[in-house]
């Protein structure tokens, strides 16, 4: 794989993870038919006993390799590789080029090298790159049933959100159209850890936000004016800086492996969890062309992969969040989670406001009942949640929290 990479220090590096919060496959075009490699094909032995006959020994497999087309791709992200999101699509990207003999290979272009943040969705849909990893969120009007994920309380598991929607894209026509029609095939979504604040002093109530001036985001704005907080619109960049001048009293809607690497958690230390939930969500998609381009068989191993995918998502996120958390630690923060009790009376200040926005935005897209979808979406999010392989897995926050209490 074709690694192209940007340069910059440990804070740059993390503000460009930070975006993923707020891409015509190559065939042979000589005229003839397109090339082919042979990928290995490994079968498990037999372990039923021979069908008659005095021979115990099975018979050699007759079956032919899997021939793959030759097919370059290229992959734009405005992440770091050494994201959980870019671990996970690395991953992807590896597998693609190994189960098919490399026959497959793909050009990767990491930090904005080819198309920024804001350029992704186009650039996939119209054929500069094939393959990329995109935010809705710089483009909101064209995701309305996306935006769903905006609605807080939810939950807090990567695994669960990522799988949730992708059942929404695989079962709900609706929600697929919304991405299908503008070109766009998903490979999978990518689940965003729970929104965190950090400020100078602890903070254990939704009391203490009263009055205080809180650096936020999206629906974190609406959640602050509930509890009598003061948002302050102002770019990740001035952060660190508006932390040391005391203009703000706390950065919030930020998640631990956006926080060590910004240095943020050396100005508000103190980093709590209040249980908010996800606020957005990121994708990793190809161009809609380029699918219909390859091959049934080229299509079924993808397919293969995209179904691994949140498995190695929820992998790449808790070896991230173990790298954040003790450099946090060791640099003096400290972490914590609201008690139940005060995550519900924030919820209840916020009340149902984000949902029945979200619903009567889906019904102005279309749908005929956005709460029937909400609900469908939401049972999916229960469902991963609570049984299969991802159910149970801790938070990343809960995984910092038991990492402090281990290091006592």
């Amino acid at each position: 794989m074709v690694v192209r990479l940007g340069r910059g220090v440990r804070r740059s590096l993390g503000l460009v993870a930070l975006g993923s919060l707020v891409v015509a496959a190559c065939g042979n075009d000589d005229g003839g038919s397109s090339s082919v490699t042979q990928a290995p094909v490994t079968q498990a032995p037999s372990t039923e006993a021979p069908s008659g006959g005095s021979d115990s020994t099975s018979a050699p497999s007759t079956e032919a390799p899997v021939e793959y087309e030759n097919v370059t791709l290229q992959m734009a992200s405005f992440l770091s590789p050494n994201t959980s999101q870019g671990r996970a699509i690395t991953w992807w990207m590896s597998e693609l080029e190994s189960r098919t003999g490399g026959a497959v290979e793909v050009e990767t272009f990491w930090e904005a090298s080819l198309l920024g943040a804001q350029e992704i969705r186009d650039g996939v849909r119209d054929g500069r790159v094939q393959l990329g990893n995109m935010t809705y969120a710089y483009t909101p009007g064209d995701f309305p049933l996306t935006s769903m994920v905006e609605v807080p309380f939810l939950g807090g598991s990567v695994g669960a959100q990522a799988e949730a929607l992708n059942q929404m894209y695989a079962n709900n026509e609706a929600f697929r159209s919304e991405w299908e029609n503008q070109g766009i095939k998903v490979m999978s979504f990518v689940g965003i850890p729970s929104a965190l604040t950090g400020s100078k002093e602890p903070v254990t109530s939704v009391d203490w936000f009263e009055g205080k001036t809180v650096r936020g985001s999206g629906f974190y704005v609406k959640a602050l004016e509930a509890v009598g907080g003061v948002p302050a619109a102002i770019p990740v960049t001035d952060v660190y800086e508006a932390m040391q001048r005391g203009t703000i009293d706390a950065y919030g809607g930020l998640i631990i492996d956006v926080i060590a690497p910004t240095g943020l958690h050396e100005v508000g230390p103190y980093i709590h969890d209040a249980g908010m939930g996800h606020y957005a969500n990121s994708t990793f998609v190809m161009s809609l062309d380029a699918w219909n381009d390859l091959s049934p068989q080229l299509q079924a191993l993808i397919e293969e992969l995209n179904a691994q995918f949140v498995t190695e998502l929820v992998k790449a996120d808790a070896s991230a969040t173990e790298t954040a958390c003790n450099q946090i630690l060791d640099e003096g923060g400290e972490v914590s989670i609201f008690a139940p009790e005060e995550t519900a009376r924030w919820a209840e200040a916020l009340g149902d406001a984000p949902l029945n926005d979200w619903i009567a935005k889906a019904e102005s897209a279309g749908v005929a009942d956005g709460a029937a979808m909400y609900a469908e979406f939401q049972g999916y999010y229960e469902a991963a949640d609570t049984v299969g392989p991802l159910a149970g897995a801790p938070s990343p926050m809960e995984t910092c929290v038991q990492i402090q209490t281990e290091r006592g």
